[in-house]
């Protein structure tokens, strides 16, 4: 999610049609993954996340945290295979943050482990719970159904929008602020802006899938709206421990992956046990 969504003015340095090209080109690159289907899909999942995560680890080393990289992405993107479309097997979950768990302790007591091994634990295990789990959630939606993709791409469309809606409506019209401590630009107006957008996504997706009933697609906007804000609130909260703006650069106009899926992969869970319980 942009830095600037939920309120207040865009941040200097950031160009506005620099994120609407890249914004269309990721819309333009989700839609060629559309047409492959969702096995193919699950492929780009797999990049975005892992993506996501080099980045994380990445700005923790360079902050002077002493994480194991390997383990977070190899981890991460265990979670995210082990859910996807290719592996049947309930219990590989487990496995997988097990061996997480296993490993990142292993990793801390070596001799050079550092002054906060525990710590370092801690980040690299949260970074596989978080970036690895929800794109785990959103490999597990593309396996919900024929369409899969189609449902994983509307469930991103309509947290997107909430980014869009945020954006503006804060823009034009933010006044009070969230959380200034946190993300001093967030408005409880752009909160509202992007609660509305939300909910014309997903209205407008519940009437034109087959797989989503109109009641389903205000439920994922509702998911979203809440959950969506707090997941930017939850990168921007780590950022600002390790004293970085951007997660990376390798998207104009965003940042960084995981500046542009912060509140994609928080909201996922919510929306994928939502639609195997509920919907499906």
């Amino acid at each position: 999610m942009t830095p600037e969504a939920s309120g207040g003015a865009p941040r200097r340095g950031r160009s506005l049609a620099q994120a609407v090209v890249t914004a269309l080109a990721l819309l333009l690159l989700i839609f060629l993954f559309n047409l492959l289907g969702p096995d193919a899909f699950f492929f780009l999942v797999v990049a975005v996340v892992g993506l996501a995560l080099y980045e994380l680890f990445t700005a923790l080393r360079d902050s002077g945290r002493r994480p194991s990289a390997t383990i977070g992405v190899l981890g991460g993107l265990g979670l995210v295979t082990v859910t996807g479309p290719f592996v049947e097997e309930p219990l590989a979950t487990l496995g997988v943050i097990a061996a997480v768990v296993y490993a990142s302790f292993l990793f801390a007591v070596r001799p050079e482990r550092g002054t906060s091994p525990a710590v370092d634990v801690g980040w690299t295990a949260l970074g596989v719970l978080w970036i690895g789990g929800g794109g785990a959630a959103a490999a597990y939606i593309l396996t919900l159904s024929d369409s899969g993709d189609l449902l994983l791409t509307a469930y991103v469309l309509i947290t997107a929008l909430n980014d869009i809606g945020a954006y503006f409506s804060g823009t034009w019209l933010g006044r009070h602020k969230m959380i200034p401590s946190i993300s001093p630009n967030k408005s409880w107006e752009g909160w509202a802006g992007g609660f509305v957008a939300s909910l014309g996504g997903g209205a407008a997706f519940g009437l034109f899938l087959d797989d989503l009933t109109s009641v389903d697609g205000l439920m994922l906007a509702f998911i979203a709206s809440l959950l969506a804000p707090l997941g930017d609130l939850s990168e921007s909260l780590v950022k600002r421990e390790i004293g970085i703006k951007d997660s990376g650069a390798l998207l104009p106009g965003h940042g960084g992956m995981l500046d542009r899926i912060d509140a994609i992969v928080f909201a996922a869970p919510a929306a994928a046990l939502y639609l195997r319980y509920i919907a499906f």
